[in-house]
């Protein structure tokens, strides 16, 4: 995690000066994720509870946020930048009556941190429209918690969670439209994450990895992407 900050500030730094313009922005967009093994494992804990359970969220359409500062109007590409983002998802069975409530919840968190590149090919007036490829290094939390309440006298609770890890990598090709007003610059993206994670483990054991009916899980963040974002130019105008 350390190189990988550090290597891309001194790719910035490297290419500042040769940047007339630089930016700091911030997006949100929605993302779809593939989350196969995680809705494999999600069926496998209802089942092996034995009880009705309705699964009512799996892993559904959930928000990503995204902060980025970039550096503008390089030799090739019209913006490079380092961006970090956010993600979350999840997924909840749960059954209840009047004896009582089970649930089984699993909230899985992805950060990434990576470079960003875009280059554009139509340009008219303030409006530009081109590619872009963002890159990143990816780290996945996920926390599955078991609840059950059985109404008394007396009254019996009990809570069980368990907290996995994963890192790994990602690709994110797409197009982008942009729209100069400045100091100000809005972007559409619409694209494609590309997850290369590894297994989930158990956060205190490297070597226990999750495995529901003998099967290795992974986060599997692929899916579609769109977003909005809005930046800030400093420095010279074109």
């Amino acid at each position: 995690m350390k190189r990988i900050l550090l290597t891309c500030t001194l790719v910035l730094m490297v290419l500042f000066s040769f940047s007339q313009r630089f930016s700091v922005g911030a997006s949100i967009g929605y993302g779809s994720y593939s989350m196969g093994s995680l809705k494999d494992f999600q069926a496998w804990r209802v089942k092996e509870s034995n009880l009705p359970l309705k699964t009512t969220e799996n892993y559904p359409i959930m928000p990503y946020y995204r902060a980025e500062i970039a550096l503008n109007g390089l030799w090739v590409f019209d913006k490079l930048g380092v961006f970090y983002a956010f993600s979350s998802t999840g997924g909840r069975s749960t059954v209840s009556d009047y004896s009582g409530r089970v649930n089984l919840d699993a909230l899985i968190n992805g950060n990434q941190l990576g470079l960003s590149v875009r280059k554009d090919f139509i340009r008219q007036n303030n409006w530009s429209a081109g590619v872009y490829v963002d890159g990143s290094w990816l780290r996945s939390s996920l926390n599955a918690k078991d609840y059950l309440m059985l109404v008394g006298p007396p009254e019996t609770v009990e809570k069980d969670s368990y907290d996995f890890r994963a890192t790994g990598y990602s690709a994110e090709p797409g197009l982008a439209l942009t729209y100069k007003l400045l100091p100000l610059m809005f972007q559409l993206n619409v694209g494609y994450l590309m997850d290369f994670s590894g297994k989930l483990y158990l956060k205190d054991n490297k070597k226990q990895w999750l495995e529901p009916d003998g099967k290795e899980a992974t986060p599997e963040w692929s899916g579609l992407r769109a977003g909005v974002q809005v930046s800030f130019v400093f420095g010279k105008p074109e």
